[in-house]
C-alpha cells in the first residue's frame, strides 16, 4: 500500500471507529432510525403498508443482533457498537473482495 493511501485508510478507519462508538446516541431519541420503521410506523406515516413490505417483512431477521442487542451481552450500548463494527467490517470485506475480483480480470 502506498504511503498516502495508507494514511488516508488509517484516517478513514479512525473516523469510522469513532462513528461506531457514537452509535448508541441513537438511543437518546424516541424516534426510530431512518429506514428502520415498523409496519405500524409506516402505516402511521403513509396511511397504508405497501404489499411488498408486508410480504417480505419477516424474511430479514438476523437473530443474533435482533434490535441491535446481542443475546449473550446484556448491554444495549455494546450491542449497538458491536453491530456498527461488524457492519463496517462486512462492507470493507465486500469491497475488498470486489477489488480483488476486478484486479484479477485485468
Amino acid at each position: 500500500m502506498k504511503r498516502g493511501v495508507s494514511k488516508n485508510f488509517k484516517t478513514i478507519l479512525i473516523i469510522l471507529f469513532a462513528l461506531a462508538i457514537l452509535t448508541p446516541l441513537g438511543l437518546l431519541t424516541q424516534n426510530p432510525a431512518f429506514g428502520e420503521w415498523t409496519e405500524e410506523e409506516i402505516k402511521k406515516m403513509l396511511g397504508f403498508v405497501p404489499e411488498g413490505l408486508k410480504r417480505y417483512a419477516e424474511i430479514y431477521k438476523f437473530d443474533l443482533f435482533d434490535g441491535y442487542s446481542v443475546k449473550f451481552i446484556h448491554n444495549q450500548y455494546i450491542g449497538y457498537i458491536l453491530s456498527a463494527l461488524i457492519g463496517i467490517g462486512v462492507i470493507f470485506a465486500i469491497f475488498f473482495l470486489l477489488k480483488h475480483l476486478m484486479t484479477e480480470r485485468k
